[in-house]
């Protein structure tokens, strides 16, 4: 089970708009009604009791708050796909284990929440008849939905204690989310990571493979087989630490020199090739530990761009694909579009043409007139009159190099 999916519409059917309105009340007191949570949690169970402020501020607070937001989420568009607070609230039962906190403890939380919950909506309804009308149809959907977390948490809580993905290789769930989101180190911790022997000049590459298609009833075993593959292709030239992170494998490779990185790219390629549903990701060597959540950062980055691509034999490299997020995140991008691409494709529609084919051969051709012709079927001086076209319909002279950088760009943007 990989994802939180909290109420069944079918099962109950669309919210009246009574029961909606008293869901939107019950949002505007997020932040009240966690912090309410947290602190009869820490009054009423015992191993809560005894966790640290800052854990209890920045954690246990944070979760009930998101779980809140997932819950109100779930009630106003109980048919929406899952979003990421699934995720979020799943890895915080891992961190319980190692807190320790006890598995009756963590549940035991789980039914203060729902009470403070199904409280806050009753304060809600007040004695307004209708309100109160709404509150019940609200209770059966909060409760299962306290059920049905509290079935994931326990399921990730006994996994995460039991050590299912535990080798010598493996990193504990929290010290990878450490390192992964910059967070400080226990000594425990720096234990764990001295196994990856780094000197000062070292570099950290990290490698994410992605099971997020893996249907939830083999997420486990596929994880296994991908642990298993990566220890397999790119232990043999590099020191490298595993974890699992939700459908995510991740794997920390040490780079000492130059030669290093050539290896880590072959064994990400080939590991791509193992698993048909593995989406295999590559962040740029960063210094140390600190260039850690870079390198994750850029593999979630080139994790974006593999989702949109249907080719999965061939690992996605950050350093490939730099261009196109900077692209997408420009606020410039549609403008872009709309003045380059956009009035190719109107032409092309009007006039039966092909403009946009050959503006993509030519790139391809590295702007070759004569090897695009070879392509495309046609005489030479045809590609010059349509790259002069080109020029025209877009206002970026196709022969020069600005104009041409500029042609090539939007195409990488349409096809991202």
């Amino acid at each position: 089970m990989n994802k939180i999916e909290p109420n069944h519409p079918e099962r109950h059917g669309a919210l009246s708009s009574d029961g909606r309105r008293l869901v939107d009340r019950l949002a505007r007191r997020k932040l009240e009604l966690a912090q309410a949570i947290v602190a009869d949690v820490q009054r009423e169970v015992m191993d809560y009791g005894s966790l640290g402020a800052l854990t209890m501020s920045d954690d246990v607070l944070a979760t009930a708050l998101l779980t809140i937001t997932d819950l109100v989420d779930s009630l106003l568009a109980p048919a929406s796909a899952p979003t990421d607070h699934a995720e979020v609230i799943r890895r915080s039962a891992s961190r319980r284990v190692h807190q320790d906190v006890s598995l009756p403890s963590l549940l035991h939380s789980y039914r203060i929440w729902g009470a403070r919950v199904w409280q806050t909506v009753l304060e809600e309804a007040a004695d307004d008849p209708v309100l109160r009308t709404a509150a019940l149809e609200l209770a059966t959907r909060i409760f299962d939905y306290v059920d049905l977390v509290s079935v994931t948490l326990a399921q990730v809580y006994l996994e995460e204690a039991a050590g299912a993905y535990r080798a010598r290789d493996v990193l504990r769930s929290d010290i990878l989310e450490s390192l992964l989101l910059g967070r400080a180190l226990s000594d425990g911790a720096r234990v764990e990571i001295a196994r990856l022997n780094l000197s000062s000049d070292d570099q950290i590459c990290v490698i994410v493979v992605r099971l997020s298609d893996v249907p939830p009833d083999k997420m486990r075993s596929e994880s296994l087989t991908a642990l298993r593959a990566c220890r397999e292709i790119l232990a043999a030239h590099n020191t490298i630490l595993l974890g699992v992170r939700d459908s995510d494998v991740v794997c920390l490779v040490r780079v000492a020199n130059p030669l290093d990185v050539d290896h880590v790219v072959a064994g990400a390629h080939q590991l791509a090739t193992r698993g048909s549903h593995w989406r295999v990701c590559v962040g740029r060597p960063h210094q140390g530990l600190d260039g850690i959540p870079r390198s994750f950062h850029e593999a979630q980055e080139a994790a974006a761009v593999a989702a949109s691509q249907r080719r999965r034999s061939r690992a996605v490299l950050f350093s490939d694909v730099i261009l196109d997020r900077i692209l997408v995140h420009s606020e410039y991008a549609q403008d872009l579009l709309q003045e380059t691409v956009r009035p190719l494709m109107a032409y092309d529609d009007k006039h039966s043409a092909d403009l946009l084919i050959t503006l993509r051969a030519y790139v391809l051709h590295d702007f070759n007139m004569t090897r695009t012709a070879k392509e495309l079927h046609v005489n030479p001086n045809t590609v010059a009159y349509r790259i002069k076209r080109i020029s025209q319909l877009t206002s970026q002279d196709a022969t020069t190099a600005q104009g041409i950088v500029t042609l090539a760009l939007a195409l990488r943007l349409l096809d991202g």
